[in-house]
C-alpha cells in the first residue's frame, strides 16, 4: 500500500504540474505557430490568463473545462495535454499497459 503524500509533498508536486503545465502550453501553441491572442480567442480565455499560464504566474485553481477549451484551441485533446504533462513531471498514472487506451 502507499503511504499518502504529505502536504509539503502534495504542494510540491502541484507547483511541478503547473511549471509543466505553462511549458507544454506553450510548446504546443509555438508549435502550431498560434500567437496567444488566437489560442486565447479560440478557448475563450483572456490573453492576460493565457499569458499567466504560459509563464507559471497563474496563482489560482483553473477549471476542467477551462484546461479542455485551451485543450481544444491548440487542437488537442484534454487527454494527451496532461499525459503530456504527466510524462515530465515523471509521474505516471499506473503499470504499463494498466488502464491503457486503445488510441487507434
Amino acid at each position: 500500500m502507499k503511504k499518502p503524500m504529505d502536504r509539503v509533498s502534495l504542494e510540491r508536486y502541484r507547483q511541478e504540474h503547473d511549471r509543466c503545465l505553462a511549458i507544454v502550453v506553450c510548446e504546443l501553441r509555438a508549435d502550431r505557430g498560434l500567437a496567444q491572442s488566437e489560442v486565447a480567442k479560440r478557448a475563450k480565455v483572456s490573453v492576460r490568463w493565457l499569458q499567466k499560464l504560459e509563464t507559471n504566474q497563474l496563482h489560482t485553481n483553473y477549471t476542467l473545462r477551462r484546461l479542455d477549451q485551451l485543450a481544444g484551441a491548440l487542437d488537442v485533446d484534454l487527454y494527451h495535454l496532461y499525459k503530456r504533462v504527466s510524462e515530465m513531471t515523471g509521474h505516471h498514472s499506473g503499470r504499463k499497459g494498466e488502464g491503457a487506451r486503445n488510441d487507434e
